[in-house]
């Protein structure tokens, strides 16, 4: 039967080793698959990045809020938090000339559900925006063979509508990306944006 799949990555400067130029390979790769993404970026990531930032956006691809700083929301003081996201909007918004609103995703997912941060991004003009299907690609030794079995078995699980989470300059995201693309479209996946299924 068939179901879609909104396929999101977090962009973020990674506090591990990472694969480099795997951003622009995971980039290319979605290009070449013709499949739809939404990327979250941390503001200080694409102030480091805004040329690769910017070709997110070029590439059609949707854009959300990842904060500033990728600190834990619930540790930020209601002013810390909106002052952390609008830094981070003006950053995205500098290097790509889009709005990321109104989609936004705590670090660590940290916050998702804690009415107090909700709140705030509200007011701010967002909306938390969580996953259903995590591939861990950023734990070490984490290998693309078995990442890309156990998205599949849990997003078929999951079934239509699911939300999947990968980190684009991790190893396994650079490798498994195409094998899990053709899985899931094998499985009756159909690739959406995060409108379709929020």
């Amino acid at each position: 039967m068939p179901f879609r799949v909104a396929l999101t990555f977090d962009a973020e400067h990674p506090d591990r080793p990472h694969h480099s130029g795997a951003t622009e390979r995971v980039l290319d790769r979605l290009d070449a698959e013709r499949v739809p993404a939404t990327f979250f970026l941390q503001g200080r990531w694409v102030e480091a990045f805004p040329e690769v930032a910017r070709s997110v956006a070029e590439r059609g691809h949707g854009i959300g809020n990842h904060s500033f700083y990728h600190a834990r929301m619930p540790l930020l003081s209601a002013k810390g938090l909106a002052d952390d996201v609008r830094a981070a909007e003006r950053a995205i918004v500098a290097a790509t000339g889009v709005d990321p609103r109104p989609w936004f995703r705590c670090p660590f997912g940290a916050g998702s559900t804690d009415a107090r941060v909700l709140r705030g991004l509200t007011r701010l003009g967002y909306r938390e925006i969580g996953w259903d299907v995590e591939g861990f690609d950023w734990r070490p030794g984490r290998r693309a063979g078995s990442m890309v079995r156990t998205m599949l078995a849990e997003t078929t699980a999951r079934g239509d509508g699911a939300i999947l989470l990968l980190h684009p300059w991790t190893t396994a995201a650079d490798v498994g990306l195409v094998p899990l693309i053709d899985g899931l479209r094998a499985a009756g996946a159909t690739f959406v944006g995060l409108d379709a299924v929020t």
